[in-house]
């Protein structure tokens, strides 16, 4: 499918997305697909897992109806058009963690991305349970998760950092899937764990009343974007670049000669155990806190104004 096809004067196209990706990927995706059904009078459908399409592509606001993935052979049949996974273009493993997808996929197919205005909708009861208490402290969410181990922060420097983060006055929220035995029976005052303690929507209500978000290269730094939440990239394999369209995110990369890395998931090509990225210096603990100081000084005095 072109960007020709797409201009043609045909009455409501009907076109069919096959999207397999991750919950990231999917907020791009969305924000492409509702532009491009306004922008050219399109009948969009997609085909995908039943909980991308509950957590991301409603709450987003996609209006097209959802087909079961894998697709049925027979149903193809009424669609102008079938475009396969909109992400997969890219297949030189180590180019896609240099390009923006949301960049390439708006240019191919003739939006801008930058206008989309729409957010993501949380159910107003998951809002109000998920509320937190009104204190003049600044929230900060941390997620440490990402796709791959070798993606995902190393846990003795996440204690170092929650630590730091704790010892210097902010309210500190530990987002995530899983439990993690490194932080089980954590003391600390102003840490709140809520690993493994929330589905998508909790986790976007409670995004949604932080001040600020550090996360990895992974779905809750999308989610935090969309949702207007100024934010914090730690970047280990992949680089700043995928990352330009995303106007509340600004990154730390690590700055490591193999990055970026082609194998980023559970596998070092070097036989390392672990990745490397984070321990270089160029992304210690001590200069990660010094970025978020720096990223949120107005958020300090404002809230003393306010106190």
């Amino acid at each position: 499918m072109s960007k020709s096809a797409l201009t043609r004067n045909v009455h409501q196209q009907k076109l069919l997305v096959i999207f397999e990706g991750g919950l990231g990927d999917a907020i791009s995706v969305a924000v492409l697909l509702i532009l491009m059904a306004k922008k050219y009078n399109l009948s969009i459908d997609i085909a995908c897992h039943y909980h991308t399409w509950r957590y991301v592509f409603v709450p987003m606001g996609f209006t097209g109806n959802r087909l079961d993935f894998p697709v049925e052979i027979r149903r193809i049949a009424k669609y102008h058009y079938v475009q396969p996974d909109l992400t997969a273009f890219i297949l030189d493993k180590t180019e896609k963690w240099r390009r923006c997808i949301m960049e390439e996929l708006g240019s191919a197919y003739g939006v801008d991305m930058s206008t989309f205005s729409g957010t993501y909708s949380i159910p107003p009861h998951i809002l109000q349970r998920m509320k937190l208490p009104q204190k003049n402290e600044i929230h900060v969410g941390i997620c440490f998760e990402s796709k791959g181990k070798l993606r995902s922060y190393p846990d003795d420097l996440a204690l170092r950092l929650l630590c730091g983060l704790v010892q210097m006055g902010f309210e500190v929220y530990h987002l995530g899937t899983r439990p993690n035995a490194a932080v089980e029976g954590l003391q600390l005052r102003g840490y709140y764990n809520y690993l493994g303690k929330t589905d998508i929507f909790e986790l976007a209500a409670l995004i949604k009343q932080m001040d600020f978000v550090i996360g990895m290269d992974s779905f809750p730094v999308h989610l935090s974007n969309i949702l207007g939440i100024r934010t914090l990239a730690l970047l280990s394999t992949t680089l700043p670049g995928i990352y330009r369209c995303h106007k509340n995110v600004r990154c730390m990369q690590s700055e490591i000669e193999c990055t970026p890395c082609g194998e980023v998931m559970d596998k070092c090509p070097y036989g390392y155990d672990t990745c490397k990225a984070f321990y270089h210096p160029s992304i210690s603990p001590e200069r990660i806190l010094g970025k978020v100081i720096c990223e949120c000084a107005d958020l300090f005095k404002f809230k003393l104004k306010s106190a």
